[in-house]
């Protein structure tokens, strides 16, 4: 038996990564978890203790708009896996249809649970001690950044399928010239 190529062990993590969305969670724990362990032991990278109280909230606030509109941005990508028609989108459809449930149904939740941690956030935050609501906030951030890269990867995919799908399609055979806009451009 052939040892397995770096495509094959590429190919192994993609369709793990797109058979755990609940992975993400995991992703953007760790992030913030290693962040909030320097910051605590090391005394460093506290980059929104230079805010003061007023700026985090509008931060948090502003951020929280963002992400939702990332989910507005998987909702339409979900409008286009569901208008392509091709063979390939039947097909995949077909095959692979729960998990591909599964990865938009994430995304669409990422985003309630993201705005909703950052407004979370908001609310706690205050100049006494903003230390926990700030992290709160970063898991929000970081687990977006995530699900973004989620989102970017089954756009890709999608659209890919879809396109070969229209590259594949009869073309229709172009209408006859009139002769009588022929005979006027010469």
């Amino acid at each position: 038996m052939s040892k397995p190529s770096m495509i094959d062990k590429a190919t192994d993590v993609r369709d793990w990564f797109s058979d755990h969305p609940g992975f993400d969670f995991v992703a953007a724990a760790v992030i913030v978890g290693a962040h909030a362990a320097v910051v605590t032991w090391g005394k460093l990278g506290d980059f929104l203790i230079w805010l003061d109280s007023d700026r985090r909230a509008d931060l948090y606030a502003q951020s929280a708009a963002v992400v939702a509109t990332l989910g507005g941005l998987a909702a339409i990508g979900l409008a286009i896996y569901q208008s392509a028609s091709g063979d390939r989108t039947r097909a995949i459809r077909v095959l692979y249809g729960r998990e591909l449930r599964k990865n938009w149904r994430s995304l669409l939740v990422m985003a309630g649970v993201s705005a909703g941690v950052a407004f979370l956030a908001m609310s706690l935050d205050h100049d006494g001690d903003p230390l926990n609501a700030r992290f709160l906030f970063e898991f929000a951030i970081a687990l977006a950044i995530v699900r973004f890269g989620r989102l970017v990867w089954i756009f890709d995919r999608i659209l890919n399928i879809a396109d070969r799908d229209l590259a594949d399609a009869p073309r229709p055979e172009p209408a006859p010239l009139s002769s009588r806009w022929s005979s006027s451009t010469k």
